[in-house]
């Protein structure tokens, strides 16, 4: 019986995680249920594109997290206004649903604008929350919540939580194992690292 049991439990837990993982999958296709999302969806999938195999390869430079920080401040700003028009509409009423889809907005916004803030600054640690991966993952995420498609509850942020590592080191993988592109190549030593202050390209020259 105890065997039993303990066998019993590791299938809940297996199972319990794998239906995780389902939704966690379905949030990614979730955009082709509203093609109006995809306006907003594909912009951002093409900036992730080409930021992470084209300019961030050898890290974020200020420049790209500020870049990116626009990119995340823009589409907070677009959440609120689909919000706005659908309560105009007559679509959504007032609520704690709406309320909770308005701090998120709210949210994503503040995110991206410290990102631009703080990058302008140049502190160091924007390389960090500010990288092109990171927002991509977080908009993908909470697009499909503010649109409606996507539910959220603790089931819903825990697989968002659980596997982000997931959804990191897969392209991780397929970053380092992919060629440089010629880019890199024709840029150079121009190339300045994210550590190196602007100061220190100056007294070089």
């Amino acid at each position: 019986m105890i065997k039993i049991s303990f066998w019993t439990a590791i299938a809940s837990i297996l199972l319990f995680f794998w239906s995780l993982f389902i939704l966690w999958l379905s949030i990614f296709i979730a955009p082709f249920e509203n093609l109006e999302m995809l306006w907003i969806i594909v912009p951002v999938w093409l900036v992730w594109f080409f930021s992470e195999f084209f300019q961030e390869k050898r890290g974020t430079s200020f420049g790209n997290a500020i870049s990116n920080g626009v990119v995340a401040l823009w589409v907070g700003i677009d959440w609120i206004r689909y919000l706005i028009r659908l309560i105009g509409e007559g679509e959504i009423d007032y609520g704690m649903q709406t309320y909770s889809k308005f701090f998120l907005s709210f949210i994503v916004f503040v995110y991206g604008l410290i990102i631009i803030i703080y990058g302008i600054k140049t502190r160091s640690y924007i390389k960090y929350i500010g990288r092109i991966r990171e927002i991509t993952y977080v908009l993908l995420m909470l697009s499909p919540v503010v649109y409606g498609i996507v539910e959220m509850h603790w089931k819903t942020a825990l697989a968002m939580i659980l596997f982000f590592p997931l959804f990191y080191y897969v392209i991780e993988i397929i970053d380092t194992r992919t060629p440089n592109p010629k880019t890199y190549e024709s840029d150079g030593p121009k190339e300045r690292s994210f550590g190196e202050s602007s100061n220190q390209n100056f007294r070089k020259f």
